[in-house]
Order: structure tokens, then C-alpha cells, then sequence
């Protein structure tokens, strides 16, 4: 009976303890990313239109300690721009991408992490309309300001899979950015 007391007194106690317990918790953070946009256009893949947009963003993630200094978590972004930076699509407004993240603490006030998500999208042409997706990656770092308030520097891919028109021909898009953040973990 000792054994199941000290057993089920040990399970009650957190898990994870030490740097990671600073990320713990619901963040929501205001982002701002450089994107350059490649829109690449088969069959005559000749026809690559590159272009370069700054869009600001909203992210909400949930960080939980596996270790002293090893955090999991969730995360969904939600776009406030658009995909479209020749103006010509009014469809393609606030892509949003959802996933995960691994976390690594370096120090009481820096973590280190790598993403993966999906990405979605609207996108238009005349006479046919069409969500597009694909996966995502990235990699980044935050750094605590205070015990609440903290920064974030990130660089991404979102790939997004084949459209194909009704003409026959495709667009393969994807999308690079480099992300700076601030924000609160509650």
C-alpha cells in the first residue's frame, strides 16, 4: 500500500520542471513576415512569376514541457494579407496554416524550435475559383522579454500543391517568408 501511495504521490507531480516551464502555456503573438512568392505555371514552366509581399499575421500556440528542457506543442496562423501581391485575385485573402511544433529550451529565456503544418489558400481566376494546400516548415527562436511578453524570429516554406486550370494548364506556388513576432504567453 506504501508503494501505490508514493507511486500515485510521484504521478501527481509535474512532469517537466526547470527552462521549459517559462514557455508553458496559450500564446497569442502579432506577426510580420517577408514573403517572396513563386508562382511557377506548367506546362511551360518558362513562366515563373517571383514577387514580394510583407503580411502581417495572427498566431495562437499552446506549448506543454515533456522534459526540463524539451516542449510539444500546437499552433494556427491566420493571415490578415493575402497571397496575391499582383492585386489581380481578390479571392486569394488570409491563408491560414495549422500545426505543430518541438521545442528546445537553450536557456531560461531562449527556446529554439522546428514546425510542420499545413497551409491553406483561396485562389481565383477568371471563371474558376479554388482552394489550394500543402505542407509547411519552418524553424525558429523565441526569446522572453519578461515572464510574458515575448519575440520571435522565424523562416518558412508553405508549399502549396498543383492547381489545375480549366484550360489544362497548372500553377505550382510557393511561398518563403521570413516572420518577426511579438507577443503575450498567458
Amino acid at each position: 500500500m506504501k508503494k501505490l501511495a508514493i507511486l500515485l504521490w510521484a504521478l501527481s507531480m509535474p512532469i517537466a520542471y526547470g527552462q521549459s516551464q517559462n514557455f508553458e502555456g496559450f500564446g497569442l503573438a502579432f506577426d510580420y513576415s517577408l514573403n517572396v512568392i513563386t508562382d511557377k505555371t506548367s506546362p511551360d514552366a518558362s513562366q515563373s512569376n517571383t514577387s514580394r509581399s510583407g503580411v502581417p499575421s495572427i498566431t495562437a500556440d499552446y506549448y506543454m514541457s515533456l522534459t526540463d528542457k524539451v516542449l510539444v506543442g500546437a499552433y494556427g496562423t491566420y493571415d490578415l494579407g493575402t497571397t496575391d501581391t499582383s492585386n489581380t485575385d481578390p479571392n486569394a485573402t488570409h491563408p491560414i496554416e495549422a500545426g505543430v511544433k518541438l521545442g528546445y529550451a537553450l536557456t531560461d529565456s531562449l527556446l529554439a524550435y522546428a514546425k510542420l503544418g499545413y497551409s491553406w489558400s483561396k485562389f481565383s481566376a477568371p471563371g474558376y475559383y479554388q482552394w489550394i494546400n500543402g505542407p509547411s516548415y519552418g524553424v525558429g527562436a523565441e526569446y522572453l522579454i519578461t515572464k510574458s511578453v515575448f519575440t520571435r524570429v522565424e523562416v518558412s516554406q508553405q508549399n502549396y500543391r498543383s492547381i489545375s486550370w480549366s484550360d489544362g494548364s497548372s500553377d505550382k506556388v510557393w511561398i518563403n517568408s521570413g516572420t518577426i513576432s511579438i507577443g503575450y504567453r498567458f
